[in-house]
């Protein structure tokens, strides 16, 4: 065999190791990136949404119609599928079964049959509280709050005709309300997290005030673990284990003038629509919380959030339609660990070659 044949088969074994190489730069170390990308807008342009709940196949959304049911079984084709019409809009809601709790503006508490979301019908109603904005409810008993006139209790135990049973206000406005047994945490602007013993609901007294979620706004609850989004930008975490006395376990600060109007999560991680824009946060080393994504393309008016696996669904949050559906979605890119695996194979691999051409050049003379 001669010299120049020697050198071609060194030369093509040498090209042969440098394909390994590049396919281990692709194939063996990608990256994994996360993406927030908006796939569905429901609503014209100028068309508000408020407040969102999801219920099995549904969306529900509160809008100065009313209440909007869209048909979210295909996330990427969302349908409106009707709109329960109230005079003044409507801006809470809350789903208790095959039942809609709203906290309708001026026309106060409205209770609507939505066991068939295509035909719902307004079963009971009760007006003259204010202007009412957000709303939780029980078997026995709503809570809804109102701008500027504190917390309101009905008992519901007739669906037909609630009666309101008591009133709190203890400063400024509130703007949600959410329940845990027989307390009531109130996102309250002006003092934070209010805390309040609701065992006998005619007599709602204050148990205390985390002050430090100043400008609360938004509460959402995933077992044990209460989620505070705040007008300052701030997302507040705190463990309720022992629900008379939140404490606090992690807060994360955006620093970009948003408002932290909507939050929901769960043990790992939070969903943020801070009105400019939607974060995803990773919450499974609190207290410390780490940004994994921000989506500001897209996103206006951000309102309120709710998630369904990997799709978020706002109220509002595209130049002011009524519902913007995201995906979470995740991509691969090659780095550059694969160059320290590739290489040293690469590497074996033409100081194999070159030794069995110095063989057979041993073997042929």
């Amino acid at each position: 065999m001669s010299k120049i044949r020697y050198t071609k088969i060194h030369f093509v074994l040498f090209l042969i190791s440098i394909l390994f190489l590049n396919l281990e730069l692709i194939s063996s170390n990608a990256q994994t990136e996360m993406f927030i990308n908006k796939i569905s807008t429901v609503g014209e342009a100028g068309e508000m949404g408020y407040d969102v709940s999801i219920s099995g196949d549904y969306a529900y959304i509160t809008s100065n119609d009313g209440l909007d049911i869209v048909n979210i079984q295909d996330p990427y084709n969302p349908e409106k599928i009707t709109i329960l019409e109230i005079s003044h809009g409507a801006f809470g809601v809350f789903i208790k079964d095959d039942f809609a709790f709203i906290a309708a503006g001026g026309s106060g508490l409205v209770i609507a049959d939505i066991s068939d979301p295509t035909n719902p019908t307004i079963l009971g109603q009760s007006s003259g509280h204010g202007i009412a904005n957000r709303i939780y409810a029980t078997d026995e008993y709503a809570f809804m709050t109102c701008y500027e006139d504190g917390l309101k209790i009905f008992d519901i135990s007739s669906l037909s005709n609630p009666v309101k049973i008591a009133d709190y206000f203890d400063s400024g406005r509130i703007d949600d309300v959410i329940l845990v047994d027989d307390v009531a945490y109130l996102a309250n602007p002006s003092l934070g997290v209010e805390v309040v013993n609701i065992t006998t609901p005619s007599s709602p007294q204050r148990i205390r005030t985390f002050a430090s979620a100043s400008g609360a706004t938004g509460l959402s609850i995933s077992e044990n673990l209460l989620f505070v989004g705040c007008y300052s930008s701030a997302v507040w975490i705190l463990n309720i284990t022992n629900p008379t006395n939140p404490v606090q376990l992690g807060v994360h600060f955006d620093g970009d003038d948003g408002e932290a109007q909507g939050v929901v999560g769960n043990s790992t991680h939070v969903y943020v629509a801070d009105y400019y824009g939607v974060e995803f946060l990773d919450i499974s080393n609190v207290p410390q919380i780490t940004e994994i994504v921000e989506r500001r393309q897209g996103v206006s008016s951000a309102h309120d959030i709710d998630f369904e696996g990997n799709f978020i669904y706002i109220a509002g949050g595209s130049h002011m339609t009524e519902l913007t559906v995201f995906e979470v979605d995740s991509s691969q890119k090659s780095g550059s660990l694969g160059l320290y695996i590739g290489l040293p194979i690469a590497v074996v691999v033409i100081l194999i070659s070159s030794w069995m051409i110095v063989r057979l050049r041993k073997k042929k003379a």
